[in-house]
């Protein structure tokens, strides 16, 4: 990696790509609100990574919609922003390998991952996602039909669905977000069976769930009274439509330093 970025920025001196100007054309004035307007971002060594494979051409899934990514001001994407880009990020403190904070997160419609989502990039915590082994189809999720799999699931809290892929260990983290759906007022069962998996005794366990109209006080009780959790914090119910400001002011008020 540390090749291909010496060998890019050693070339932008020799080359210009298509359609992009020649820095001896760019008045000193230009120069100067360039250097003003980036220096209000903060770039990392996955923003350089992910630069670096646009112009290369790589395959890369990163959304790059909205990145500022043009730091020259020129309206493309170059090599000469990457050069900027790496001496920019160069300067920033490092980012310990690792993270010690974990979400976790199991969304049937999409709406727990949409918050969780937030909550990951708000706090570069790592990931996982639970999966039932066998999937909740739409029809097991006929809130009105009494007999279908999620009502027959919570009515029995012995049920424990059994999860398609589980984490090897948590052992690495300290802080556990849990994120889930309310359904008929409570966690999912495959939240238990998740928990019931590993040892919660020396960690932090926030719950945060998804919900048209139903708290997270239920499943609240039900998380602490199932497994021994070294601190849980209280946890916050988000409506489909919340915002990651939303997100993050709820996060910014987490007493986790205490």
């Amino acid at each position: 990696m540390k090749k291909i970025l010496s060998v890019l920025a050693s070339s932008a001196v020799l080359f210009t790509l298509s359609g992009m100007d020649s820095p001896d054309n760019r008045t000193y004035a230009e120069a100067d609100a360039v250097s003003a307007a980036t220096e209000t971002v903060t770039y990392t060594t996955d923003d350089v990574k992910a630069l670096q494979n646009y112009i290369l051409g790589r395959p890369d899934e990163s959304d790059l919609s909205d990145k500022q990514y043009d730091l020259t001001g020129d309206g493309c994407w170059d090599v000469f922003d990457l050069c900027l880009m790496k001496q920019a990020a160069a300067g920033q403190p490092e980012t310990p390998e690792g993270s010690d904070t974990i979400v976790v997160y199991f969304s049937r419609t999409g709406n727990t991952e949409k918050i969780a989502g937030y909550l990951i990039d708000i706090t570069g915590a790592d990931s996982y996602v639970i999966e039932a082994a066998v999937p909740y189809t739409d029809d097991d999720i006929a809130y009105n039909v009494s007999s279908c799999r999620a009502n027959q699931e919570q009515n029995d809290k012995t049920v424990r669905p059994e999860i398609a892929q589980p984490i090897d260990s948590l052992d690495g983290y300290d802080t556990v977000f849990l994120g889930y759906p309310i359904w008929w007022g409570e966690e999912p069962r495959i939240i238990d069976t998740f928990l019931e998996s590993y040892d919660f005794s020396d960690k932090t366990v926030i719950p945060f769930c998804t919900s048209a109209s139903s708290g997270i006080s239920a499943s609240e009780r039900n998380i602490s009274a199932l497994v021994t959790i070294g601190r849980q914090l209280a946890g916050k119910r988000f409506s489909a439509s919340a915002s990651e400001n939303d997100v993050r002011a709820w996060y910014e008020s987490l007493p986790l330093t205490e």
